[in-house]
């Protein structure tokens, strides 16, 4: 089985986990559940589920969307056109484009945030997260003068517009859900600019 064969499969994998994880969740409640359902669900063994997940809000929320290694070594280097707005653009809608949310998958997993505390506070932790990856990113790009404060404002404000544009895209997934981050983007760049 080739790479990009087996990448796949555990996307695959994880995806059918998330999906079964979330149907429980909305079926009988977070505490009505064990992972044992999950992974019988998913048709993966116990063993095979928890080197998908930690446990059960992980199984719900899904993996965070992964940085394609090249577009991240790309941008850190100063690219892919040079001009910081643009570049910024290009790598969150790469990663936008990677995780593949349907409207619905996202409705779904804004109802279950909503419908629980813990989930609530986990994809709170998921994000500051991604948040420091992101200015740590930022930082690399553009040097030791860069002000820590502003790249870790400039990733929350980031993270902030994606928030904008996944309700956007629940209410109108005519556009896709690159479309309507890149219309937030450009709309806070111009109020800011």
């Amino acid at each position: 089985m080739t790479e990009s064969a087996i990448s796949l499969n555990r996307k695959r994998t994880a995806a059918r986990i998330t999906r079964c994880a979330q149907t429980l969740t909305e079926e009988r409640g977070i505490d009505g559940f064990t992972m044992d359902d999950v992974a019988e669900c998913a048709g993966v063994s116990r063993r095979t589920l928890f080197n998908y997940v930690e446990g059960k809000l992980d199984a719900v929320l899904g993996a965070p969307p992964a940085p394609d290694p090249s577009r991240l070594t790309e941008f850190r280097a100063g690219g892919p056109t040079g001009r910081l707005s643009d570049d910024v653009k290009a790598v969150i809608a790469a990663l936008l484009d990677s995780k593949g949310a349907s409207a619905e998958d996202a409705e779904r997993v804004r109802r279950l945030i909503a419908s629980d505390a813990r989930l609530h506070k986990a994809m709170q932790e998921k994000f500051s997260t991604f948040a420091t990856f992101i200015a740590d990113a930022l930082l690399e790009r553009e040097g030791p003068d860069f002000d820590p404060l502003r790249a870790r404002a400039a990733a929350t404000v980031m993270l902030s517009l994606f928030d904008v544009a996944l309700e956007a895209y629940v209410a109108d997934p005519s556009i896709t859900l690159v479309g309507h981050y890149l219309a937030a983007f450009d709309g806070a760049a111009a109020l800011f600019g």
